[in-house]
């Protein structure tokens, strides 16, 4: 009898292979899974004033979730955080403040050192379950969620910063606003090195039409806070 030599073998050994990675190929495709992607565009804007009086940052974020649906059950997901890099200045009245985001650092609660801008969570685990044709998605954090902290400077002419920097603290008492600020004269400029966090989406659990092409816009486009929610079936 024959036997056959390792060099004889191998060609027989990648045509398995080959069959086996087919196989699979196959089995995911008659499983039938759907993926599905959300996502949540918008931006935050990051102020030091009261009222439309001061200064600060618009910065816009993205949200990504996705996630699977085989014979109409949910499969684990999960979710993507991002700052994006086109930040605006803001102003009130217009010209009065100049504001600039910077590097910075900043203690959460635990008490540990972070370097800003930072996401909590730039990437998350996501539950979820399908019912009655809707999606109802759980991200896998707890409170404070996740958010977004940067450190922004502002300065302005003396001549308005006394009733800025009031009128900044009365914003921030009845906002709840979490913010940190630290004031210093630059010459004849009064500057605000301000460290803020702010929450991303999803807050907590949100659940929504399990459709194709689904979209909510949540505030307005020049207002403090504007979310664009769109949900897409992948195939």
């Amino acid at each position: 009898m024959k036997t056959m030599s390792k060099r004889e073998g191998r060609p027989a050994a990648a045509l398995l292979l080959c069959l086996m990675v087919l196989a699979a190929g196959t089995a995911a495709a008659d499983d039938g899974e759907e993926r599905w992607t959300l996502t949540l565009s918008g931006h935050h804007s990051y102020f030091f004033g009261e009222g439309g009086f001061g200064g600060g940052i618009r910065v816009p974020w993205e949200v990504v979730i996705e996630f699977g649906i085989s014979a109409g059950h949910y499969r684990l997901g999960s979710g993507r955080a991002r700052w994006l890099d086109k930040v605006e200045p803001l102003s009130g009245p217009a010209g009065w403040f100049d504001c600039r985001l910077v590097d910075g650092t900043y203690l959460d609660s635990s008490l540990t050192l972070h370097e800003t801008p930072r996401v909590r969570f730039a990437a998350f685990p996501v539950a979820g379950e399908v019912r009655d044709g809707r999606i109802a998605l759980h991200p896998g954090y707890r409170p404070p969620g996740n958010y977004l902290a940067i450190t922004y400077e502002c300065e302005t002419d003396p001549s308005v910063a006394e009733n800025w920097l009031a009128r900044a603290e009365l914003g921030k008492q009845i906002l709840g606003k979490r913010q940190d600020a630290e004031k210093r004269r630059d010459g004849a400029r009064q500057v605000v090195r301000v460290r803020e966090v702010a929450t991303l989406p999803p807050e907590s659990s949100i659940d929504l039409p399990l459709q194709d092409g689904w979209a909510l816009t949540l505030g307005a486009p020049d207002g403090a806070r504007s979310t664009f929610m769109e949900l897409r079936r992948l195939h």
